[in-house]
């Protein structure tokens, strides 16, 4: 079972409204005629049959005969990892859709550990962001990106979202209040299922996933610079054009001033730290005073005492 189908059936049912009896009823036929239907069966579930084919086998035998929810489900759950998965996968999205449907709890809801819900939050993202052209994603990725910054420098928020002692749900609440009617419909919901399904320690790296995802989609990468200082339209262009040398692709320079690293600034892209601080550069002058003479080779020069 992958974490990704299952996060991508949680944002098809979450969309589906009152849709989701009807999507529960044809998973569970479907799941019943693979089961009575051994070559069809094995014919979706071999690794020796391509994707784009096993995807046109269940595009052949749903498209027209199902929602679109369910047509999606399906369609995912085929292209998503080995067919030896799909049958577990799709066993699973009807599980899913049938707990919904009935108002159960389901055994695998969070939180689970950082890759877990990293990979759930990416398949939730992939049904969320669906369809988003580059001008709406670049609305989600600034929007999850100045909510990142506001909970990192809020005290309460960050304690009220980082704690164990909330429950899950009241964590989603909170971020649904907070971001409902002031973002978009996807920067809300994506920014709370990370708080639903995450544990509460991982919130805010699962936050910065999501802006990288984000700027991906949009074919942009983020580079999350700390400065001393604030910076000029022009310091953020030569800033962006130097670090898009740096790591190979272009990207957007997003600024959050730091006082305390003196002067410079420290960008993070990714798993890539550029650290220009004066900070830095205090700490590495400081290491080479205190480091220990290295003696000539020979010995002691004339004229010193050995203690």
């Amino acid at each position: 079972m992958q974490e990704r189908v299952l996060g991508y059936t949680d944002a098809v049912l979450e969309s589906a409204g009152h849709e989701v009896a009807r999507i529960a009823t044809e998973l569970k036929a479907f799941t019943d005629l693979l089961e009575r239907a051994p070559e069809l069966r094995a014919a979706l579930g071999s690794t020796a049959i391509s994707v784009p084919a096993r995807r046109s086998i269940v595009r052949e035998l749903l498209e027209g005969k199902v929602s679109e929810h369910t047509l999606a489900l399906v369609s995912f759950a085929v292209q998503s990892g080995p067919g030896a998965d799909f049958l577990a996968d799709v066993a699973a999205v009807a599980t899913a859709a049938a707990a919904k449907r009935d108002g159960a709890a389901r055994l695998d809801e969070g939180p689970l550990g950082r890759v877990a819900a990293s990979e759930r939050l990416d398949g939730y993202a992939a049904a969320a962001l669906a369809g988003a052209d580059q001008g709406r994603l670049g609305e989600v990725e600034d929007e999850l990106f100045r909510f990142m910054k506001t909970v990192e420098g809020n005290e309460a928020l960050l304690g009220a979202l980082t704690t164990a002692e909330l429950p899950a749900a009241v964590r989603a609440r909170v971020v649904s209040d907070l971001l409902g009617g002031r973002a978009t419909s996807e920067s809300a919901h994506l920014a709370a299922y990370a708080a639903l399904v995450g544990r509460p320690r991982d919130y805010l790296a699962l936050l910065a996933g999501l802006v990288e995802r984000a700027a991906r989609e949009a074919d942009r990468r983020v580079a999350d610079v700390r400065s001393a200082a604030e910076m000029t339209s022009g310091q953020r262009q030569r800033l962006a054009a130097a670090i898009s040398r740096y790591v190979g692709s272009p990207v957007e320079v997003r600024v959050t001033v730091e006082p305390a690293l003196l002067g410079g600034f420290v960008a993070q892209v990714g798993d890539t730290l550029l650290d220009a601080s004066l900070r830095q550069r205090l700490r590495q002058a400081r290491e080479l005073l205190v480091a220990p003479a290295t003696q000539p080779a020979g010995g002691p020069q004339a004229g010193h005492v050995n203690d």
